[in-house]
């Protein structure tokens, strides 16, 4: 049994060495991809690039998102110009949201357009608007990332399959157990490393544009909405006073009370000193 735990931990270790190295791999395999990159295009027929640099630029990971503000004449006009856009790019509404304010009413929308659609999208808004107050596109260069998790997770996964030929071999139950406790923990690292790289494609896939447009509304008719709102309040102001009145009228029957006696009793003494 001794010499079979041996041979058990000596195939463990002979594992461990080699997930090292394929991770040592993946690294170095990297480091490579990203040196390509910095290279500039080799000198050839036409100065045009070699077909590998070509692969490895359209192969970057790109996360882009954006936002644009705008003033329009008609928000309702608007939103159907902008819906029948996202329906020919393949878009969607992830949020939306409407708001109504003394001089203005605004509309807030959050979309997910394909990637390679995303300048098209925030072209057909912009010739929407009537008056752009922003613009702006933040793109993040994730391929270090997406590289690094790529190569984590086939590096655990022949780890865990390894892990599940040891498995087969093992006799005594202690063996079992800790073996099976490594995989447990191995597949919840993975599973861990494949959410992340799920958002990624995600993200990576799909732009976010924030839009958010608005209308003015006349001064005439935001001045009436006020005005209409102070008697409102003016109103509701006042009724929560006489309520306010209502629960301490025992003690106002009391001042009352004490007031009448009080000026009596001078009123009285006053005519005893006349006399």
């Amino acid at each position: 049994m001794k010499t079979n735990f041996k041979i058990l931990a000596s195939i463990v270790v002979i594992a461990i060495v080699l997930s090292s190295c394929s991770s040592e791999h993946s690294n170095k395999a990297y480091e490579n991809y990203a040196a390509q990159n910095d290279f500039s295009a080799p000198e050839g027929k036409g100065g045009e690039a070699e077909p590998e640099q070509q692969n490895i630029i359209t192969e970057r990971k790109l996360i882009k998102e954006g936002s644009i503000t705008f003033e329009t004449e008609n928000v309702q006009k608007s939103k159907e110009l902008i819906f029948k856009s996202l329906k020919e790019l393949n878009a969607y509404v992830a949020n939306e949201n409407t708001y109504t304010y003394s001089d203005k009413q605004e509309y807030r929308i959050v979309i997910r357009v394909p990637a390679g659609q995303f300048d098209a999208l925030l072209s057909n808004i912009s010739n929407i608007a009537s008056k752009i107050d922003s613009k702006n596109v933040d793109v993040l260069d994730v391929t270090e990332e997406y590289i690094d998790i790529e190569a984590r997770i086939k590096t655990k996964k022949e780890l865990e399959n390894r892990y599940k030929e040891i498995l087969k071999q093992a006799n005594k139950v202690e063996e079992i157990l800790s073996i099976e406790k490594e995989i447990g923990q191995l597949r919840t690292e993975i599973e861990a490393v494949e959410g992340r790289m799920r958002y990624l494609k995600d993200k990576i896939g799909y732009s976010t544009l924030t839009v958010t447009f608005y209308q003015k509304v006349n001064t005439a008719f935001g001045f009436s909405l006020k005005l209409t709102q102070g008697i409102k309040n003016g109103w509701t102001n006042l009724l929560w006073f006489m309520v306010g009145l209502i629960n301490i009228w025992p003690f106002l029957l009391l001042i009352i009370l004490m007031v009448y006696f009080t000026r009596r009793y001078i009123k009285n003494k006053r005519q005893k000193n006349r006399l």
